[in-house]
């Protein structure tokens, strides 16, 4: 799919969606990017800016903003960011939209903000082959000489664990019902998938481990449902 695909998509998305309870991934910072951050944030130059790649309505955005001097949430969906802009204002914390598949985009705010770091969070699984291979030279023009990449990204065994949440709600469970009547596909990425990928652009693991998606919804024995991922952080290759 094109940029504009995508865009739609995402507008479709958060156009109909309430940004109070119905998105499916929204977890809390301190079990999201606080949590990534602990276990991993030493491996980033605080004195960068970082970038909030795919930042939607700007929950893990925000929180950021709180560990940061300057903090920029980058979404392709201005439904999204407009959600995102009508929180409370934050120093140092800005919304843009970013067609992260365009390079010469990515360029223009390396140039405008210096070389940052990146942290994207559930991205890749929801792009087509063609359109990650696109979004990662976005994402390595963004990095600079400097920055790093802490990504947040569906594990293999997410794909069972997706079977297990169908099998309990009898279909869609709620929240992911949204996801998918916009015709978003989420799909785990398998084994070896995104270091292939960074591979590409020159980019290598400095740092990895295993996480999970706390997501909103609440299975029928009262826990919350958690979505296996894998974690890294992607530095240039020396």
């Amino acid at each position: 799919m094109s940029a504009a695909d995508y865009a739609k998509l995402w507008d479709d998305y958060w156009s109909d969606t309430d940004a109070t309870g119905q998105v499916f991934w929204d977890s809390r910072p301190e079990v999201g990017v606080e949590d990534d951050l602990r276990r991993f944030g030493a491996h980033l130059d605080r004195t960068l800016p970082i970038v909030d790649l795919g930042c939607g309505h700007g929950t893990q955005t925000r929180a950021l903003a709180r560990q940061f001097s300057r903090v920029v949430g980058a979404d392709v969906s201005a439904a999204g960011l407009a959600i995102a802009l009508a929180g409370e204002p934050l120093p140092g914390l800005e919304f843009v939209v970013l067609d992260l598949l365009d390079p010469a985009a990515a360029a223009a705010l390396q140039r405008r903000i210096g070389d940052a770091n990146v942290y994207v969070r559930a991205v890749f699984h929801q792009l087509d082959e063609a359109a990650r291979v696109q979004a990662v030279a976005g994402l390595r023009a963004l990095l600079g000489h400097r920055g790093r990449a802490l990504v947040c990204e569906l594990s293999p065994a997410a794909d069972a664990y997706f079977e297990y949440l169908f099998a309990e709600f009898g279909g869609p469970p709620p929240g992911l019902q949204q996801v998918l009547r916009h015709g978003i596909r989420p799909a785990a990425l398998q084994r070896g998938d995104l270091t292939r990928l960074f591979a590409l652009a020159g980019l290598t693991p400095i740092a990895q481990g295993k996480g999970s998606i706390h997501t909103t919804l609440t299975l029928p024995g009262g826990h919350t449902a958690l979505v296996p991922t894998d974690l890294f952080v992607f530095g240039r290759a020396t």
